[in-house]
């Protein structure tokens, strides 16, 4: 169990040393950030060719401790709780997602269509209904003080996994004045890297400082795909192959005065919609793993805190009755269903509002959930610089203000970091970087005179 828990936390330390591109995906001039946001995005793009030579993205959110930028630097350094101000309860959540997006490329294939490889490794975690005291004593340490404990309903699920994507897009409505319509997929090879599963019905007990023991009564069933004894770093060393996919629809609507910009000899190198709405369903598939492992505890008696905070599962299998199955378990990839509206203010300016729904059940084993969230993001995009002021919300990350940043080749922002900052209250933490090489469509001679002309 424990060795779990530190897999989570060295992908997020290593991630942040190197869903979750707030205000980028949503960027005309994202390129293939914005297209694994909707795999529609790219055709008819303001890019041209887009290269990806590294970005990485993090994503932290809970509602056992505020996610201050000091308490952030306390978890990723990997110190001691104590100096955290804490929340536990029988029902703490925890969700971590990891993003890196290594060298990929996508490319205009005329007027009309674009194509592209994706190239992708992810990590996600997920913790329901897990009891906060005891969940800080096992990783942490047990305290000095006397305390009881009582979980339901207990369900984690750690997966990683590599994804390389062949994305193609087309325009497919462009005859009409106003209405422009769009399309594309992004087929994917996936290859898992091992998946955990943890739940329990019920587990309850109490910590007793006098003598160093844990009382502990309940069940608690286990399931790994991969060695324990693996290192973390080499998780990929074995891989179990699979298929996904993307897809999604974009809609334009433009009028006479959004599309006046674009009367010039290249019309690629502008935006000439007043309203766009995109609609995407990603990560549409499973993993596969075969002949998994679960052990299955019934516990009753008690402990010493030592032995139970230095390796749980062992302390489990030495202490009390189990029984093993095997079997082959599917793990659902975090299905998510995206709505985007982007409205053209004027000139370079955007406002934008994007819905992100689950399409996997919370409490259904084997899967993995990204945030539900609500996003809205004034924008400024130019060929060089794009500018990102995204406030969300999120059941469990609550409200959170961020900012980032396009500057020619680099992107670096946070979707949380003004909260992060400025307020006591964060439960959420994000952060993306990354250095790629943008080749857009350029704007028309014809175009350039005319300034000149009025200069």
């Amino acid at each position: 169990m424990k060795k779990l828990l530190f897999l989570i936390c060295f992908c997020v330390c290593n991630s942040i040393l190197a869903q979750s591109n707030f205000g980028l995906e949503t960027d005309n001039y994202g390129g293939l950030h914005h297209t694994i946001k909707n795999p529609a995005n790219s055709a008819d793009s303001r890019s041209k060719i887009d290269v990806n030579l590294y970005s990485a993205s993090v994503l932290l959110a809970t509602d056992y401790t505020n996610l201050t930028l000091d308490n952030v630097n306390t978890i990723i350094n990997g110190e001691s709780f104590e100096s955290l101000e804490r929340f536990p309860s029988s029902n703490n959540e925890i969700l971590a997602n990891v993003d890196f997006l290594g060298p990929s490329f996508m490319f205009s294939l005329g007027e009309q269509r674009s194509m592209g490889l994706i190239n992708r490794i992810r990590v996600m975690g997920n913790f329901n209904n897990i009891d906060g005291e005891l969940f800080e004593s096992v990783y942490d340490g047990f305290p000095a003080n006397d305390f009881d404990f009582e979980q339901s309903n207990l369900d984690f699920t750690i997966h990683a996994w590599y994804e390389i994507g062949l994305h193609y897009s087309q325009v497919f409505l462009s005859e009409s004045k106003n209405i422009f319509l769009k399309g594309g997929v992004t087929m994917k090879y996936l290859l898992g890297g091992g998946a955990a599963q943890g739940s329990s019905n019920a587990l309850r007990g109490n910590y007793q400082t006098a003598g160093d023991q844990v009382n502990l009564n309940g069940d608690f069933a286990y399931t790994i795909t991969y060695d324990e004894d693996q290192e973390s770093e080499s998780i990929f060393s074995e891989m179990t192959p699979s298929f996904g996919m993307d897809l999604g629809l974009v809609y334009e609507y433009r009028t006479t005065e959004s599309q006046a910009a674009a009367n010039t000899d290249n019309i690629r190198a502008f935006n000439k919609y007043k309203l766009k709405i995109g609609l995407a369903v990603t990560d549409i598939g499973a993993i596969n793993y075969k002949d998994v492992e679960t052990t299955n505890y019934i516990i009753d008696g008690t402990v010493s805190s030592q032995d139970l905070e230095s390796d749980f599962t062992t302390t489990l299998e030495d202490n009390f009755v189990s029984n093993s199955t095997r079997n082959d378990i599917k793990v659902s990839l975090p299905t998510n269903l995206n709505l985007n509206l982007d409205y053209h203010l004027n000139k370079k300016f955007y406002l934008n509002l994007d819905l992100n729904q689950s399409l996997v059940k919370k409490d259904k084993f084997y899967n993995n959930n990204r945030l539900n969230l609500v996003t809205l993001t004034p924008r400024y995009e130019s060929r060089f610089l794009g500018a990102y002021l995204p406030i969300s919300y999120s059941s469990l990350g609550n409200t959170a203000f961020g900012f980032g940043l396009r500057l020619g080749p680099l992107i670096v922002g946070s979707g949380t970091i003004i909260s992060n900052l400025t307020s006591k209250k964060a439960q959420a933490a994000n952060v993306y970087v990354g250095l790629k090489i943008p080749i857009y469509h350029k704007k028309n001679k014809t175009q350039k005179k005319k300034k000149k002309s009025k200069k």
